[in-house]
């Protein structure tokens, strides 16, 4: 059954007050977070055009194309939001936009980043100031945070608002306090020693986009085992970079989040051993599941095996690399898979792995961590 818009109006804003005397009560978005007075339709005209809330219903019915929305409707927080670019102090791709161009979900539904002829001379610019600022909205309690809040006369009604970056004065207002930060040197400089790569030894030019960018940071989650049983190590000889070597893959077995099944005879391991015993590794692999019709997935695998030299010479040693402990040496590599099965495809093709390693008498175990 579709889903209305007005069904959401709200379960997707949480209400609050900013202040405990206060008799109005404000609104956040849960899904863009921005904040606003409540107003039911408002509330509702924000949902229209909220890009993550769009994101996450993508069935959703909205209103009518010529429906006209309530004067003075703030689409400010749009700003930024629509343009599929990276944003200073963030990036905020929009789901929604493809090549630079605004895509619509269904009859009736506007492209997401246009705004309606009503709407254009009366749009304000708050959170993120001018039309096509790339300025990431703040969180709310971020806002509060940087204001101290005071009363400059005992009997004032209305309360006033310090910047404590810049020591800036202005009246109460989260939407224009929010406007401020996004220009205040102070708390622009804070905000820039946030991101990681401005902490780096060497760093990009002040003057420079990439030095205002906060990227997400990848996460690593454990995703599946993989145990290669192999043949002895032949040795082809010296070559251009170093000593070649085959290890010829008999079978093997894997297991993980998403299913588990064997490693096929055949597959090959080329081993360039540098410097020092340092060896790269370039393996290929034909795994299969344990599925009633096994699905097939191709295996590559390349990274450094590296150590101290005594170490490294004792493991060319099937025997001795059963004594040899796996944090004695370093075994890094990328892994990558491949399926022309459409089981496995959406899960496998498009990701990312890297793994850790050791080697077990006749056998190589990697541990595959998913970079989410």
């Amino acid at each position: 059954m579709p889903r209305h818009v007005e069904q959401d109006v709200h379960a997707a804003f949480v209400e609050f007050r900013a202040e405990e005397g206060d008799k109005c009560m404000s609104v956040q978005c849960v899904y863009c977070q921005q904040v606003r007075a409540k107003n039911t339709t408002r509330q509702k005209q924000h949902l229209q055009n909220c890009a993550a809330y769009l994101q996450a219903h993508p069935d959703v019915i909205l209103h009518d194309e010529n429906d006209a929305p309530a004067d003075g409707y703030d689409t400010s927080q749009l700003d930024g939001q629509t343009t599929g670019e990276h944003t200073s102090l963030g990036f905020m791709p929009n789901p929604r936009i493809i090549n630079g161009t605004p895509t619509h979900a269904g009859p009736g539904r506007p492209s997401l980043g246009s705004t309606p002829a009503s709407k254009k001379q009366k749009t304000k610019h708050t959170a993120t100031g001018t039309p096509g600022s790339n300025m990431l909205d703040l969180p709310l309690r971020e806002v509060h945070a940087a204001f101290v809040e005071f009363r400059v006369k005992e009997d004032d009604k209305c309360l006033s608002a310090k910047c404590i970056y810049c020591s800036q004065v202005r009246a109460k207002n989260t939407s224009r306090q929010r406007e401020h930060l996004m220009t205040c040197p102070g708390y622009q400089a804070v905000l820039k020693e946030r991101i990681p790569a401005n902490n780096l030894r060497h760093q990009f030019d002040d003057d420079d986009v990439a030095s205002s960018l906060a990227l997400p940071t990848p996460t690593l989650e454990l995703d599946f085992r993989i145990s290669i049983r192999v043949k002895p190590k032949v040795t082809v000889g010296n070559a251009n970079f170093g000593k070649e070597g085959w290890v010829s893959c008999i079978g093997g077995q894997w297991a993980g989040r998403w299913g588990k099944g064997t490693v096929l005879p055949g597959g090959q391991d080329s081993q360039t051993t540098v410097k020092d015993m340092a060896t790269r590794i370039s393996a290929r692999y034909l795994i299969q599941t344990h599925d009633d019709n096994p699905a097939l997935i191709i295996c590559n695998i390349n990274g450094w095996w590296t150590g101290d030299k005594d170490i490294m010479e004792r493991l060319q040693d099937p025997v001795a690399a059963d004594n040899v402990a796996a944090s004695r040496y370093l075994m890094r590599v990328t892994i990558s898979l491949e399926t022309g099965d459409e089981r496995y495809a959406s899960t496998i093709n498009t990701g990312v792995w890297l793994g850790s390693g050791c080697r077990r008498g006749a056998e190589i175990v990697y541990d595959a961590y998913r970079v989410n």
